[in-house]
Formats: C-alpha cells, structure tokens, sequence
C-alpha cells in the first residue's frame, strides 16, 4: 500500500466518524425524558397527586434529573380534572418532598 492510499484511507475513516450521528451527551445535573411507566416516577407521581389532595389520574410526561437524589418533573392528570406539573424530590434517604407545583388547566 502506498503512502497516497493510506493516507486517502485514514481520511476517508475520519470523515466517515465525523458524519455518523452521535447521541446527545448527557449533562451532569441536567434534566432528561422517562419512561411514565418507570416506577420511580410512579412513585413520585403518587406521592404528588396525595399532596395535592386527589388521586393520580395519569403521568402525561415525565423527566428526572439526578440530583443528591433525584428530582422528577411530572405532568399530571388528577382525578378531580386538574392538569398538573409538579417537581418532586426524592432524596438520597428515599423521602419525597414536593418542591414545586403548577396548575396548567382545570
């Protein structure tokens, strides 16, 4: 192999790893979607929807950010009509505290 050719080759290697996608880093500290269905947010959403005094209807969206512990940013449906967001702390002990709520409709 010619120096010509191994040099058009590693080019060609390069050019192609710069083009294939690469997935979004994750950042430290910062927010990301989940799975409605996961059972920390389950457990998050619960543990809201009896602070805001009406049962857990449905978790809309949902996403965490990890934290000491983990906060979960959550879109609720509550069974007396009301539509939700509200941030939860779970703490590193497992403790929730509800640090945050909004109404988004009625």
């Amino acid at each position: 192999m010619t120096v010509r050719t191994a040099t058009a080759l590693a080019l060609l290697s390069l050019a192609t790893a710069c083009a294939t996608p690469q997935p979004a880093p994750i950042i430290a500290g910062g927010w990301a979607d989940a799975a409605v269905a996961d059972t920390g947010i389950t457990e998050a959403a619960r543990f809201a929807a009896a602070q805001l005094g009406a049962p857990l209807a449905e978790v809309v969206a949902a996403r965490t950010q990890v934290v000491a512990g983990t906060n979960y940013d959550l879109d609720l449906r509550l069974t007396d009509g009301r539509h939700i967001r509200a941030t939860v702390w779970r703490r590193l002990d497992g403790t929730f505290a509800l640090t945050d709520q909004a109404v988004l409709a009625r």
